[in-house]
């Protein structure tokens, strides 16, 4: 019985150790909130459509950057940098570069190798992510990139 109590009281503080901080992801989305919120297909225009990203890229990224996070991707510029203003090892939970991966291979059947190639120590902002995913995207055959 103790044993079963104490793996108990363990997995509690494991899974807070493992969730997002609630209240950083407040307070970085009460940052975000004096910004415009674009929808998709302007989000893609406004950014990244002239930098080359391929629109299922950005597609891709904001929707399931914003699952992973729990920030209005909408608000969030190319520019901004993950960890010193979105705190992004805070808002997401401890797994999400892996569930990036499975994402990721999930809708394009590409496999991301997140041991050499997504380390997030190795990228500074947003754009940085994006593009890394742009790098590794393949379109199918007489798929257009962009909208």
């Amino acid at each position: 019985m103790w044993h079963r109590l104490k793996n108990l009281f363990f997995s509690f503080r494991v899974y807070n150790d493992l969730s997002p901080d609630l209240r950083v992801r407040q307070q970085v989305n009460r940052a975000l909130r004096d910004r415009p919120t674009l929808k998709q297909d302007e989000w893609f225009e406004s950014f990244y459509k002239s930098q080359g990203i391929a629109y299922p890229i950005a597609i891709f990224a904001y929707t399931y950057l914003e699952q992973y996070s729990g920030l209005k991707l909408g608000s969030i510029l190319p520019t901004d940098r993950l960890e010193a203003e979105l705190q992004w090892t805070a808002v997401c939970w401890f797994d999400w570069q892996q569930n990036l991966c499975k994402d990721f291979y999930r809708c394009f059947e590409i496999d991301i190798d997140i041991e050499n190639g997504l380390a997030l120590s190795k990228l500074d902002t947003v754009g940085d992510l994006i593009v890394f995913l742009n790098c590794h995207w393949h379109p199918p055959t007489g798929t257009p990139t962009g909208r």
